[in-house]
Protein backbone atom coordinates (compact mmCIF):
# COMPACT_ATOMS: atom_id res chain seq x y z
CA UNK A 1 0.00 0.00 0.00
CA UNK A 2 2.78 2.33 1.27
CA UNK A 3 4.63 1.28 -2.34
CA UNK A 4 1.76 2.04 -4.21
CA UNK A 5 0.97 5.65 -2.65
CA UNK A 6 4.69 6.60 -3.38
CA UNK A 7 4.57 5.81 -7.03
CA UNK A 8 1.16 7.93 -7.19
CA UNK A 9 2.66 10.75 -5.88
CA UNK A 10 5.74 10.61 -7.63
CA UNK A 11 4.40 9.34 -11.03
CA UNK A 12 0.75 10.24 -10.65
CA UNK A 13 -1.64 8.04 -12.72
CA UNK A 14 -1.16 8.92 -15.75
CA UNK A 15 1.85 8.25 -18.64
CA UNK A 16 2.94 9.26 -21.60
CA UNK A 17 5.00 7.57 -24.44
CA UNK A 18 6.01 9.69 -27.39
CA UNK A 19 7.74 8.73 -30.47
CA UNK A 20 9.58 10.89 -33.18
CA UNK A 21 9.77 8.49 -36.17
CA UNK A 22 10.92 8.42 -40.10
CA UNK A 23 8.01 10.07 -41.19
CA UNK A 24 8.90 13.30 -38.96
CA UNK A 25 6.11 13.32 -36.97
CA UNK A 26 5.33 12.95 -33.45
CA UNK A 27 3.43 9.99 -32.03
CA UNK A 28 1.87 9.88 -28.71
CA UNK A 29 0.28 7.66 -26.27
CA UNK A 30 -1.71 8.59 -22.89
CA UNK A 31 -1.88 5.70 -20.50
CA UNK A 32 -3.83 5.55 -17.62
CA UNK A 33 -3.75 3.24 -13.85
CA UNK A 34 -7.27 2.73 -12.86
CA UNK A 35 -8.16 0.11 -10.52
CA UNK A 36 -4.92 -1.84 -11.03
CA UNK A 37 -5.33 -1.86 -15.12
CA UNK A 38 -3.68 0.16 -17.62
CA UNK A 39 -6.33 1.77 -19.92
CA UNK A 40 -5.61 3.98 -23.20
CA UNK A 41 -6.45 7.11 -22.27
CA UNK A 42 -5.84 9.36 -25.77
CA UNK A 43 -3.43 9.32 -28.43
CA UNK A 44 -2.48 11.94 -30.96
CA UNK A 45 0.04 13.07 -33.69
CA UNK A 46 1.86 16.50 -34.19
CA UNK A 47 4.47 18.00 -35.67
CA UNK A 48 6.84 19.70 -33.14
CA UNK A 49 7.49 18.99 -29.47
CA UNK A 50 5.96 22.76 -29.29
CA UNK A 51 3.19 21.60 -30.31
CA UNK A 52 2.80 17.85 -28.41
CA UNK A 53 3.31 20.18 -25.10
CA UNK A 54 -0.09 21.71 -25.85
CA UNK A 55 -1.80 18.65 -26.38
CA UNK A 56 -0.02 16.92 -22.59
CA UNK A 57 -1.38 18.07 -19.14
CA UNK A 58 1.00 20.10 -17.40
CA UNK A 59 4.30 18.84 -16.18
CA UNK A 60 3.80 16.08 -17.54
CA UNK A 61 6.47 13.09 -17.60
CA UNK A 62 7.81 11.42 -20.70
CA UNK A 63 9.07 8.51 -22.04
CA UNK A 64 11.14 9.16 -25.34
CA UNK A 65 11.10 7.06 -28.52
CA UNK A 66 13.74 8.25 -30.98
CA UNK A 67 13.06 6.34 -34.31
CA UNK A 68 13.73 8.98 -36.84
CA UNK A 69 16.56 9.36 -39.80
CA UNK A 70 19.01 9.77 -36.90
CA UNK A 71 19.15 6.66 -35.70
CA UNK A 72 20.78 3.97 -37.63
CA UNK A 73 19.81 0.01 -36.98
CA UNK A 74 20.82 -3.24 -38.03
CA UNK A 75 19.86 -6.56 -37.72
CA UNK A 76 22.47 -9.36 -37.73
CA UNK A 77 22.74 -13.01 -36.87
CA UNK A 78 25.03 -14.30 -34.32
CA UNK A 79 25.93 -16.41 -30.94
CA UNK A 80 28.31 -13.84 -29.57
CA UNK A 81 26.11 -12.56 -26.19
CA UNK A 82 28.57 -9.64 -25.23
CA UNK A 83 26.90 -6.55 -26.48
CA UNK A 84 30.42 -4.72 -27.48
CA UNK A 85 31.08 -7.45 -29.50
CA UNK A 86 27.43 -7.48 -31.70
CA UNK A 87 28.11 -3.81 -31.40
CA UNK A 88 31.28 -3.88 -33.31
CA UNK A 89 30.09 -6.58 -35.59
CA UNK A 90 27.30 -4.59 -36.72
CA UNK A 91 29.37 -1.13 -37.00
CA UNK A 92 32.94 -2.04 -37.37
CA UNK A 93 34.61 1.27 -36.78
CA UNK A 94 32.20 2.79 -34.38
CA UNK A 95 33.09 5.67 -31.99
CA UNK A 96 31.53 3.93 -28.94
CA UNK A 97 31.86 7.27 -26.62
CA UNK A 98 30.05 9.34 -29.13
CA UNK A 99 27.08 7.31 -29.25
CA UNK A 100 24.10 5.82 -27.47
CA UNK A 101 23.21 2.08 -28.27
CA UNK A 102 20.42 -0.16 -27.45
CA UNK A 103 19.95 -4.05 -28.59
CA UNK A 104 17.39 -6.37 -28.54
CA UNK A 105 18.34 -9.99 -28.65
CA UNK A 106 16.01 -12.98 -29.43
CA UNK A 107 18.08 -16.03 -29.83
CA UNK A 108 20.38 -15.56 -32.26
CA UNK A 109 19.23 -12.86 -33.55
CA UNK A 110 19.60 -8.93 -32.98
CA UNK A 111 18.54 -5.75 -33.48
CA UNK A 112 20.92 -2.55 -32.76
CA UNK A 113 20.27 0.77 -33.09
CA UNK A 114 22.23 3.81 -32.10
CA UNK A 115 22.23 7.45 -32.57
CA UNK A 116 24.59 10.15 -31.51
CA UNK A 117 24.58 11.44 -27.94
CA UNK A 118 24.33 14.70 -29.26
CA UNK A 119 21.09 14.17 -30.75
CA UNK A 120 19.45 12.52 -28.02
CA UNK A 121 20.54 15.09 -25.62
CA UNK A 122 19.40 18.00 -27.38
CA UNK A 123 15.83 16.62 -27.92
CA UNK A 124 15.65 16.06 -24.18
CA UNK A 125 16.70 19.45 -23.35
CA UNK A 126 13.78 20.67 -25.99
CA UNK A 127 11.40 18.86 -23.95
CA UNK A 128 12.81 20.25 -20.87
CA UNK A 129 12.80 23.73 -21.97
CA UNK A 130 9.11 23.37 -22.90
CA UNK A 131 8.22 21.83 -18.99
CA UNK A 132 8.17 18.52 -20.38
CA UNK A 133 10.48 15.81 -18.46
CA UNK A 134 11.76 12.98 -20.21
CA UNK A 135 12.25 9.78 -17.97
CA UNK A 136 13.51 7.33 -20.20
CA UNK A 137 14.09 6.68 -23.45
CA UNK A 138 14.61 3.82 -26.44
CA UNK A 139 16.06 3.91 -29.84
CA UNK A 140 14.67 2.27 -33.34
CA UNK A 141 12.55 -0.01 -33.35
CA UNK A 142 13.73 -1.91 -29.90
CA UNK A 143 10.83 -1.63 -27.74
CA UNK A 144 8.89 -4.32 -29.69
CA UNK A 145 10.48 -6.86 -27.37
CA UNK A 146 8.03 -5.86 -24.90
CA UNK A 147 4.79 -6.30 -26.57
CA UNK A 148 6.56 -8.75 -29.09
CA UNK A 149 4.33 -11.68 -27.17
CA UNK A 150 1.52 -10.74 -26.98
CA UNK A 151 0.62 -10.05 -30.18
CA UNK A 152 -0.79 -12.64 -32.56
CA UNK A 153 0.38 -12.19 -35.65
CA UNK A 154 3.58 -13.43 -37.25
CA UNK A 155 3.97 -10.44 -39.26
CA UNK A 156 3.02 -7.18 -37.93
CA UNK A 157 4.07 -3.36 -38.78
CA UNK A 158 5.40 -0.37 -36.86
CA UNK A 159 5.61 3.22 -37.80
CA UNK A 160 8.81 2.14 -39.93
CA UNK A 161 9.12 -1.45 -40.03
CA UNK A 162 7.86 -4.67 -41.05
CA UNK A 163 8.60 -7.44 -38.01
CA UNK A 164 8.53 -11.25 -38.43
CA UNK A 165 8.52 -13.70 -35.82
CA UNK A 166 8.34 -17.31 -35.11
CA UNK A 167 7.43 -19.28 -31.72
CA UNK A 168 7.16 -15.93 -30.15
CA UNK A 169 10.82 -14.67 -31.18
CA UNK A 170 11.84 -11.87 -33.74
CA UNK A 171 12.81 -13.14 -37.12
CA UNK A 172 13.39 -10.17 -38.98
CA UNK A 173 12.75 -6.38 -39.10
CA UNK A 174 12.67 -4.66 -42.06
CA UNK A 175 12.41 -0.77 -42.68
CA UNK A 176 9.98 0.50 -45.06
CA UNK A 177 8.34 3.98 -46.19
CA UNK A 178 5.10 4.43 -45.84
CA UNK A 179 3.52 1.15 -43.79
CA UNK A 180 0.25 -0.10 -43.94
CA UNK A 181 -2.02 1.18 -40.55
CA UNK A 182 -2.75 -2.00 -38.59
CA UNK A 183 -4.70 -2.30 -35.66
CA UNK A 184 -3.36 -4.96 -33.00
CA UNK A 185 -4.76 -6.67 -29.38
CA UNK A 186 -2.13 -6.38 -27.13
CA UNK A 187 -3.47 -7.67 -23.78
CA UNK A 188 -7.01 -6.49 -24.56
CA UNK A 189 -6.14 -3.19 -25.79
CA UNK A 190 -6.39 -2.16 -29.20
CA UNK A 191 -3.07 -0.39 -30.36
CA UNK A 192 -2.61 1.17 -34.05
CA UNK A 193 0.87 -0.11 -35.36
CA UNK A 194 2.32 4.03 -36.31
CA UNK A 195 1.52 4.06 -32.02
CA UNK A 196 3.33 0.78 -31.03
CA UNK A 197 6.23 1.63 -30.48
CA UNK A 198 5.28 4.85 -27.72
CA UNK A 199 2.55 2.34 -26.49
CA UNK A 200 5.39 -0.10 -25.78
CA UNK A 201 7.53 2.19 -23.78
CA UNK A 202 5.62 4.17 -21.79
CA UNK A 203 3.68 0.49 -20.92
CA UNK A 204 7.59 -1.11 -19.97
CA UNK A 205 8.16 2.38 -17.56
CA UNK A 206 5.05 1.85 -15.90
CA UNK A 207 5.52 -1.37 -14.93
CA UNK A 208 8.95 -1.32 -14.85
CA UNK A 209 10.45 -3.74 -17.07
CA UNK A 210 13.02 -3.41 -20.03
CA UNK A 211 13.67 -6.21 -21.67
CA UNK A 212 16.49 -4.69 -24.02
CA UNK A 213 20.50 -3.98 -23.29
CA UNK A 214 21.53 -0.23 -23.22
CA UNK A 215 24.84 1.77 -22.73
CA UNK A 216 22.29 4.72 -21.17
CA UNK A 217 21.07 3.13 -18.32
CA UNK A 218 23.30 5.67 -16.13
CA UNK A 219 21.46 8.75 -18.35
CA UNK A 220 17.99 6.95 -17.59
CA UNK A 221 18.71 6.99 -13.63
CA UNK A 222 20.17 10.61 -14.08
CA UNK A 223 16.78 11.33 -15.58
CA UNK A 224 14.75 9.44 -13.03
CA UNK A 225 16.46 11.53 -10.41
CA UNK A 226 15.88 14.80 -11.67
CA UNK A 227 12.06 14.09 -12.11
CA UNK A 228 11.92 12.80 -8.31
CA UNK A 229 14.08 16.11 -7.24
CA UNK A 230 11.94 18.42 -9.20
CA UNK A 231 8.58 16.00 -8.33
CA UNK A 232 9.55 16.29 -4.29
CA UNK A 233 9.93 20.18 -4.55
CA UNK A 234 6.62 20.55 -6.65
CA UNK A 235 4.96 18.60 -3.96
CA UNK A 236 6.70 19.99 -1.00
CA UNK A 237 5.83 23.37 -1.77
CA UNK A 238 2.18 22.26 -2.43
CA UNK A 239 1.88 20.22 1.15
CA UNK A 240 3.89 22.92 3.14
CA UNK A 241 1.49 25.78 2.36
CA UNK A 242 -1.47 23.27 2.85
CA UNK A 243 0.13 22.46 6.19
CA UNK A 244 0.59 26.23 7.07
CA UNK A 245 -2.93 26.59 6.45
CA UNK A 246 -3.96 23.70 8.21
CA UNK A 247 -1.98 25.25 11.00
CA UNK A 248 -3.59 28.34 11.29
CA UNK A 249 -7.06 26.79 11.14
CA UNK A 250 -6.38 24.56 13.71
CA UNK A 251 -4.76 27.65 15.79
CA UNK A 252 -8.45 29.32 15.17
CA UNK A 253 -10.33 26.15 16.07
CA UNK A 254 -8.02 25.47 19.63
CA UNK A 255 -8.05 29.06 20.50
CA UNK A 256 -11.80 29.66 19.96
CA UNK A 257 -12.65 26.42 22.11
CA UNK A 258 -9.97 27.61 24.63
CA UNK A 259 -11.92 31.44 24.64
CA UNK A 260 -15.01 29.35 24.79
CA UNK A 261 -13.52 27.20 27.81
CA UNK A 262 -12.34 30.10 29.63
CA UNK A 263 -15.43 32.00 29.94
CA UNK A 264 -17.94 28.82 30.86
CA UNK A 265 -14.87 27.97 33.90
CA UNK A 266 -14.90 31.93 34.56
CA UNK A 267 -18.70 31.91 35.24
CA UNK A 268 -18.79 28.49 36.61
CA UNK A 269 -16.54 29.52 39.43
CA UNK A 270 -18.50 32.59 40.45
CA UNK A 271 -21.61 30.63 40.80
CA UNK A 272 -20.37 27.80 42.60
CA UNK A 273 -17.23 27.47 44.74
CA UNK A 274 -17.62 23.94 45.96
CA UNK A 275 -16.09 23.27 41.98
CA UNK A 276 -13.40 25.55 42.76
CA UNK A 277 -12.57 23.36 45.76
CA UNK A 278 -12.75 20.42 43.52
CA UNK A 279 -10.31 21.75 40.93
CA UNK A 280 -7.42 22.33 43.71
CA UNK A 281 -8.43 18.94 44.52
CA UNK A 282 -7.58 17.75 41.29
CA UNK A 283 -4.54 19.87 41.19
CA UNK A 284 -3.56 18.62 44.74
CA UNK A 285 -3.68 14.71 43.14
CA UNK A 286 -1.91 15.18 40.01
CA UNK A 287 0.91 17.36 41.96
CA UNK A 288 0.96 13.97 43.77
CA UNK A 289 1.06 11.60 40.78
CA UNK A 290 3.55 13.98 39.84
CA UNK A 291 5.92 13.95 42.42
CA UNK A 292 5.15 9.50 42.78
CA UNK A 293 6.61 9.56 39.63
CA UNK A 294 9.64 12.17 39.58
CA UNK A 295 10.87 10.20 42.45
CA UNK A 296 10.90 6.62 40.38
CA UNK A 297 12.59 8.92 37.89
CA UNK A 298 14.93 9.82 40.31
CA UNK A 299 15.81 6.38 41.56
CA UNK A 300 16.72 4.88 38.31
CA UNK A 301 18.51 7.68 36.61
CA UNK A 302 21.82 6.98 37.73
CA UNK A 303 21.11 3.37 36.54
CA UNK A 304 19.81 4.59 33.23
CA UNK A 305 22.79 6.45 32.48
CA UNK A 306 25.02 3.91 33.46
CA UNK A 307 23.54 1.03 30.99
CA UNK A 308 23.35 4.14 28.41
CA UNK A 309 27.33 4.80 28.56
CA UNK A 310 28.10 1.19 28.54
CA UNK A 311 25.99 0.69 25.30
CA UNK A 312 26.99 3.97 23.49
CA UNK A 313 30.44 2.86 24.45
CA UNK A 314 30.25 -0.06 22.52
CA UNK A 315 28.20 0.84 19.48
CA UNK A 316 29.93 0.56 16.16
CA UNK A 317 30.23 3.17 13.35
CA UNK A 318 27.50 1.23 11.18
CA UNK A 319 24.55 1.27 13.92
CA UNK A 320 22.23 3.84 14.47
CA UNK A 321 20.37 3.85 17.43
CA UNK A 322 16.49 5.42 16.97
CA UNK A 323 15.03 4.58 20.22
CA UNK A 324 15.92 3.38 24.06
CA UNK A 325 13.43 2.38 26.27
CA UNK A 326 14.61 1.54 29.92
CA UNK A 327 12.26 -0.01 32.17
CA UNK A 328 9.11 0.02 29.30
CA UNK A 329 5.66 -0.37 30.93
CA UNK A 330 4.45 -3.63 31.32
CA UNK A 331 0.71 -2.89 30.27
CA UNK A 332 -0.88 0.19 29.12
CA UNK A 333 -1.48 3.02 32.22
CA UNK A 334 -5.87 3.12 32.71
CA UNK A 335 -7.27 5.21 35.42
CA UNK A 336 -7.05 4.33 38.81
CA UNK A 337 -4.20 1.62 38.37
CA UNK A 338 -0.69 1.73 39.15
CA UNK A 339 1.63 2.05 36.35
CA UNK A 340 3.32 -1.13 35.64
CA UNK A 341 6.92 -1.32 34.76
CA UNK A 342 9.04 -4.06 33.21
CA UNK A 343 12.26 -3.00 35.45
CA UNK A 344 14.80 -5.45 34.63
CA UNK A 345 14.46 -4.46 30.98
CA UNK A 346 16.04 -2.25 27.97
CA UNK A 347 14.70 -1.90 24.63
CA UNK A 348 16.86 -0.67 22.06
CA UNK A 349 15.90 0.08 18.01
CA UNK A 350 18.11 1.54 15.45
CA UNK A 351 19.49 1.22 11.67
CA UNK A 352 22.49 -1.61 10.83
CA UNK A 353 24.37 -1.22 7.55
CA UNK A 354 26.61 -3.79 8.45
CA UNK A 355 25.27 -7.57 9.89
CA UNK A 356 28.26 -8.78 10.91
CA UNK A 357 29.35 -5.80 12.94
CA UNK A 358 25.82 -6.27 14.21
CA UNK A 359 26.70 -9.58 15.24
CA UNK A 360 29.64 -8.93 17.01
CA UNK A 361 28.22 -5.43 19.04
CA UNK A 362 25.21 -8.40 20.08
CA UNK A 363 28.02 -10.47 21.56
CA UNK A 364 29.58 -7.45 23.23
CA UNK A 365 26.41 -6.73 25.19
CA UNK A 366 25.95 -10.28 26.07
CA UNK A 367 29.55 -10.10 27.80
CA UNK A 368 28.15 -7.49 30.00
CA UNK A 369 28.36 -8.53 33.77
CA UNK A 370 24.72 -6.70 33.98
CA UNK A 371 23.24 -8.20 31.09
CA UNK A 372 20.93 -11.81 31.65
CA UNK A 373 20.16 -12.33 28.23
CA UNK A 374 19.65 -10.09 24.40
CA UNK A 375 17.01 -11.06 22.51
CA UNK A 376 16.38 -9.58 18.47
CA UNK A 377 12.89 -9.15 18.79
CA UNK A 378 12.92 -7.74 14.97
CA UNK A 379 15.65 -7.29 12.14
CA UNK A 380 14.45 -6.69 8.41
CA UNK A 381 15.83 -4.76 5.47
CA UNK A 382 14.17 -1.50 5.08
CA UNK A 383 16.65 -0.88 1.70
CA UNK A 384 19.81 -2.74 -0.45
CA UNK A 385 22.05 -1.91 2.99
CA UNK A 386 20.29 -0.71 5.88
CA UNK A 387 18.29 -3.11 8.27
CA UNK A 388 15.88 -2.10 10.92
CA UNK A 389 16.71 -3.85 14.30
CA UNK A 390 15.01 -3.95 18.02
CA UNK A 391 16.31 -5.52 20.84
CA UNK A 392 15.10 -6.79 24.31
CA UNK A 393 17.92 -6.73 26.98
CA UNK A 394 17.10 -8.48 30.16
CA UNK A 395 18.89 -6.96 33.08
CA UNK A 396 20.72 -7.95 36.46
CA UNK A 397 18.20 -6.94 39.57
CA UNK A 398 21.70 -6.58 41.53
Amino acid sequence: MLEKLQTYLLFGNIFCGVEHNSQQTVEAVLLQKKNNEVIIKDSFVTLTVEEIVQKLPKKQHVFLIVNNDDVLSKYIQSTEKQSNQLLFEAFPNLKINDFYYEINSQGSFHEIAICRKSIVDTLIENYKKQYITIIGFSLGNTMTSFVNGFIEESVYYTSNAIITKENEAITGIQLIENPPNKTYIVNGLEVKSSELLSFSGVLSHTLQSKKTVSNFEEKETELVTNFKQQRFFSQFSMFGLGFVLLLLLINFFVFNSYYTTVEEMKQTAAVNSNQKEKLLTLKTSVEQKQKTVDDILKNSSSRSSYYIDAIATSLPNTLQLSALKYQPLAKRIKKNNPIQLKKEELIISGISTDSDLFSDWIQKIESLDWVVSVTVADYGAVSKNNSEFTLKIELSDE
